[in-house]
């Protein structure tokens, strides 16, 4: 039984005029209850919207058999058509395309460059380290992001609308932690620890101790002295230490996530609610953790453990597998709940964000009040931890967004016809009808049978069906059209046209996941520590970087941009081509950063290599300076050592007169005439090699301008 079923609902007050509770005033259950079931029953329409959608990706009617044949099942009152055993081919364009989608959009928050941008000027000199923090905090600190990210783009292509939820949690979990009697005696050695737990009239104010020490019950605690006394160590689980972390979840508007249909703005609705069902083990951790009530917890384990709380056919109807058979997943073990998130206004008309668990089938009684918890959700940003992705924007309504299965489902049924009736001319082909005189079939048919005729053509095969030449064709051509309808390069597409498509797609979708990180950022400025040591990542260097909170009103909005067309080397080659040039041309004063530069280029063709090459600023010049110097002192012992190539001449120059700076070497310099040629010959190379380069800027320039040019050029 679920929430929904039979007809007691009833309207107790209108939803969108409650109030906070006053107090310490709980929530109506029944307006709670009311408003949660009217957002379920109201969104109908787009539910069976989304089963449709689900069927057509994933090629699934009533029917199927396994083996792709239609077949005549006893009790039905419909023949197979055009013959039993006739093709029933199940085609998966709509789910190629859809997972084509998913691939590119989850490829894009990899490769996405994500940019901290400053809502105030004075927080300019942060943003590159709160860029590389957040890049290291999502990365690396965010349970299974991944997948979140890749169920947020099958939700959004599949269903047309996906959320992403930021929240930020806090646990602690308990370890089993060895007590031996050598630890013991260390930790006192002025305390006779093996006499002491073997003294009997010591045992009471040892248990007491231990107790206290690790948080166990006096039962536990007696069975430590016990073990300890006999095999000098025990055991005994302790709280760890608490661990702190965002949370990323993505939810479809079809099964876990709700928003009443009227809604036109994801922060002006009056109540968003999530669906989750736990298990028995889960509801009674949340007693510890989240403060959870734990008469409410004992009550649900016992009353609705394995109910639905909804009708929902794709809550019902989950498929284990993507089978051509619906398998039923019955819920047995777990425990449904409902997150209810309202924004409602106190008495003072002063609005905000509470947050209310309860399960619409378990209503208040003398032990409980109908909740497991009500409270302000406590986020500090004020908005609802929800973000909303849209595919397309064709109304205000929030719902009124269409999923490719959608649009796509004329031109999959239309090749499956295509393909069904090749087969079929196929197997007529191969085995056509056998014809024979009425009432007389052959015995036996085949090579090497005796078939006795009264005419002559008595017995013989049905015409061939002549093929239809234009099937294949018309399914080429179904093919390119919907590819083209989704962006993708075909010969009647516009490959000028087409990558803006789907860089639009991507613009859109990251843009959704910009404001999801704000709100990580913010739960961090909140909930974090106040000093991290994290490592930049893209760049290779052993050493973490301190970073600190700051102040908790700064304000950073977060930016992230990725090119569709970077997987194309030949259009990037041309690209960074354009980019070099224009920036060794056009950079009079010094403006291009020219490291960044180079770090963007190989990070553009591989960021797995570029981490593993790009080592920062300071590392790669202290590294030049020490071959420099390790050169140097070759030199002086009488090796010749030729110049690096790879070493800025301008550096190597630098360091080569800094050397000749110190006593002993002028000393040298001055009297040992090999010693001085090789420090010349190696500052010859060096100033060749700065010539080379004032020579390729003479090659773009025509001539070199005479006399000393003035500091704001570059030639």
């Amino acid at each position: 039984m679920s929430s929904l079923e039979g007809g007691n609902s009833i309207s107790p007050m209108d939803i969108g005029l409650q109030l906070a509770p006053v107090g310490s005033d709980g929530p109506d259950f029944n307006a709670l209850k009311y408003a949660f079931e009217d957002a379920v029953r109201n969104n109908q329409p787009y539910i069976d919207q989304c089963r449709l959608n689900y069927e057509t990706r994933y090629a699934i009617w009533n029917g199927q058999s396994a083996d792709g044949k239609k077949h005549y099942r006893e009790g039905s009152r419909v023949s197979p058509t055009p013959w039993d055993g006739a093709s029933d081919l199940r085609v998966f364009l709509v789910d190629n395309i859809i997972n084509k989608k998913v691939a590119m959009q989850c490829m894009a928050v990899k490769r996405a460059n994500l940019s901290a941008v400053p809502v105030e000027g004075n927080d300019l000199s942060r943003a590159q380290d709160v860029s590389n923090f957040m890049r290291w905090l999502i990365n690396t600190q965010i349970p299974e992001v991944d997948r979140e990210m890749e169920l947020c783009a099958n939700y959004l292509n599949e269903k047309g609308i996906a959320v992403m939820g930021a929240f930020w949690e806090k646990r602690k979990e308990k370890t089993l932690v060895n007590v031996r009697l050598q630890d013991l005696q260390a930790q006192f050695p002025q305390v006779d620890i093996a006499a002491l737990i073997n003294d009997d009239a010591a045992a009471e104010d040892l248990k007491a101790i231990f107790v206290e020490q690790y948080d166990c019950s006096a039962k536990k605690a007696a069975n430590m002295l016990k073990e300890l006394r006999k095999e000098g160590e025990t055991s005994v689980p302790v709280v760890g230490a608490e661990r702190s972390f965002p949370v990323l979840r993505a939810f479809n508007l079809d099964e876990n996530l709700f928003i009443p249909s009227f809604s036109l703005d994801l922060e002006n609705v009056p109540g968003i609610y999530r669906v989750e069902y736990f298990t028995a083990e889960q509801l009674r951790a949340m007693v510890n953790t989240d403060g959870w009530d734990s008469e409410w917890v004992e009550k649900a384990i016992k009353t609705v453990r394995g109910k639905l709380i909804t009708i929902s056919p794709s809550e019902y109807l989950q498929p284990i597998s993507r089978s051509f058979v619906y398998t039923q997943q019955r819920f047995t073990d777990k425990i449904g709940v409902v997150f209810a998130y309202q924004r409602l206004s106190d008495e003072d008309g002063v609005p905000g964000i509470y947050c209310t668990v309860f399960n619409p089938i378990l209503p208040p009684d003398s032990n409980q009040k109908g909740y497991a918890c009500h409270s302000l959700l406590g986020y500090a940003h004020g908005q609802y931890p929800f973000t909303l992705f849209r595919r397309e924007y064709l109304s205000r309504k929030l719902h009124d967004s269409r999923g490719l299965p959608e649009p796509g489902k004329p031109w999959q049924d239309q090749i499956k016809s295509h393909k069904d009736s090749r087969i079929d001319a196929a197997s007529l082909g191969v085995l056509p009808p056998l014809c024979h005189p009425q009432g007389r079939p052959p015995g036996r048919w085949g090579p090497g049978a005796l078939i006795s005729e009264r005419r002559a053509g008595e017995y013989h095969y049905a015409d061939r069906i002549i093929p239809d030449l234009n099937t294949d064709n018309s399914e080429k051509m179904l093919d390119a059209a919907f590819k083209e309808y989704n962006g993708f390069a075909s010969a009647e597409g516009d490959p000028a046209i087409d990558p803006i498509y789907n860089q639009f797609e991507i613009d859109k979708f990251l843009t959704a996941l910009s404001k999801v990180y704000r709100q990580v950022w913010k739960l961090y400025k909140q909930y974090g520590n106040e000093q991290v040591a994290f490592r930049v990542m893209g760049v290779r260097t052993a050493d973490p970087t301190l970073f600190n909170k700051g102040d908790v009103n700064e304000e950073f909005d977060f930016y992230l941009a990725w090119d569709v067309q970077s997987p194309d080397f030949k259009k990037m080659s041309e690209k960074w081509t354009a980019i070099i040039q224009g920036a060794q041309t056009l950079d009079r004063n010094g403006v291009v950063n020219w490291s960044e530069l180079c770090q963007a280029f190989i990070a553009s063709i591989d960021p797995n290599i570029a981490e593993r090459i790009i080592q920062p600023v300071s590392e790669g010049q202290q590294k030049i300076v020490n071959d420099e110097h390790a050169d140097l002192a070759q030199i002086f012992a009488g090796i010749p050592k030729n110049i690096r190539l790879n070493t800025p001449p301008q550096l190597g120059l630098q360091v080569l007169q800094q050397y000749l700076q110190q006593p002993d070497v002028q000393q040298r310099y001055a009297q040992d005439e090999a010693f001085k040629e090789r420090i010349n010959a190696r500052a010859k190379q060096y100033q060749f090699q700065m010539q080379q380069q004032q020579n390729a800027v003479i090659g773009r320039l025509g001539a070199p301008m005479p006399g000393p040019m003035p500091a704001s050029t570059n030639a």
